[in-house]
């Protein structure tokens, strides 16, 4: 093999590749229950029937990250 074309075909190693996807990470926009609890001064389980009952509403939707729900008002559809 030519040695350009080895370099060129070099691998980028997992650190350049996490770090990769890193820049390019999606934004992640909504409050977790506590962080919300907190920025209220309620109660985490007061904020939560508060959030369960504006889920059914329609108000507000939730995304799950690994155990945690993070909330965000609900985008509304355009006509």
């Amino acid at each position: 093999m030519v040695k350009g074309r080895e370099d060129k075909k070099k691998k980028k190693s997992l650190d350049d590749l996490i770090e990769d996807a890193l820049e390019n990470a999606p934004e992640v926009k909504g409050y977790t229950i506590k962080q919300l609890a907190d920025i209220t001064e309620r109660p985490w389980p007061t904020t939560r029937w508060h959030l369960e009952l504006l889920e059914a509403r329609g108000t507000v939707e939730h995304f799950d990250i690994g155990r945690a729900k993070v909330y965000s008002l609900k985008k509304k559809k355009k006509k």
